[in-house]
């Protein structure tokens, strides 16, 4: 992950730049300089050139990098490197003018102790970056690139790690910490795990897949669970086909209500899978434009032998 050390250099190279003279701007080190650089060119942050004069190095393309040097040009009082701590980075991933969220909810969603959250929390609202209605914490609209350098960071990471360990993919969904991804390649990674109608077939429902593969990947988890791939399945194709196998699965599974809307609101699929919910436990009478009708619902689980 991106650290202080790696802003700093990224706050200074505004322009190329040669090593000594970002040593020298930084008061680091050469080799420390150096080592940092190393570290942003493989993350795709830099680019590198030998010189007869030196090594010389300019900021990439990337739009977070684009987003970073705004936010230091127009807050030189504000210590971005320092107040940017990787804790920080992921309540910022979540926390915007727009959508308002407590300490609670960002403590679940990013997987820090809430006296962590409310540390940074503190640090916000003391510089006037967050304001607070109760107990709901929202990014005020003039420090909005905070949100979106947080997110353009880590989806810039999560694409430079797709890259390394699979070649091609697209995101179909991404957290902080984790991602949906799409390929035509098999991926054989102990942090990718197989989702989509393929992992169906591990609840002995087999359907036609196309040559495509989905993977989840997550670091900390040791598999996925079935309302996991319920939620998958609807980011990867919300239509009435992929609704109904969805449905079927949270049967065959037998998954309760509480855990599948626990899954959709970490997903944020609460939209689809509730009228689901509400279709099964009413057998048909809650149905929607969404859902199917009961009777053919239950001609389809007939046909895969799943008990309603």
């Amino acid at each position: 992950m991106i650290g202080e050390r790696e802003l700093r250099v990224l706050s200074d190279l505004d322009s190329p730049k040669y090593l000594r003279e970002l040593a020298a701007d930084l008061d680091y080190r050469e080799d420390t300089v150096s080592e940092t650089l190393g570290i942003l060119e493989k993350v795709g942050l830099v680019r590198k050139k030998r010189t007869a004069q030196g090594t010389i190095a300019e900021p990439s393309d990337a739009r977070c990098i684009e987003i970073f040097q705004s936010l230091t040009g127009a807050n030189p009082h504000i210590d971005l490197p320092d107040l940017l701590t990787k804790s920080m980075l992921n309540v910022l991933y979540y926390l915007s003018s727009e959508n308002p969220w407590t300490a609670t909810e960002l403590a679940e969603r990013t997987g820090h102790a809430r006296a962590t959250i409310y540390r940074n929390l503190r640090t916000l609202t003391n510089r006037a970056m967050v304001l607070k209605d109760r107990s709901q914490y929202r990014l005020s609209e003039k420090f909005e690139d905070l949100h979106r350098f947080a997110y353009e960071l880590r989806h810039h990471l999560h694409r430079v790690k797709i890259k390394r360990h699979v070649g091609n993919g697209a995101l179909v969904w991404e957290s902080h910490k984790e991602f949906l991804l799409r390929t035509e390649s098999e991926v054989d990674h102990s942090a990718y795990h197989r989702t989509g109608l393929d992992a169906f077939a591990e609840y002995e429902l087999q359907f036609f897949t196309t040559s495509e593969h989905y993977y989840f990947y997550s670091e900390e988890r040791n598999s996925l669970t079935p309302a996991d791939l319920v939620c998958h399945l609807l980011l990867i194709e919300n239509d009435s086909r992929h609704r109904k196998y969805a449905l079927l699965l949270i049967v065959e599974a037998g998954l309760s209500q509480e855990r599948v809307e626990e899954a959709a609101n970490y997903y944020g699929t609460e939209d689809i899978v509730l009228p689901l919910l509400r279709f099964l436990s009413t057998e048909g009478e809650g149905n929607s434009d969404e859902t199917p009708r009961w009777k053919e619902f239950k001609e389809l689980a007939s046909e895969y032998e799943v008990e309603l």
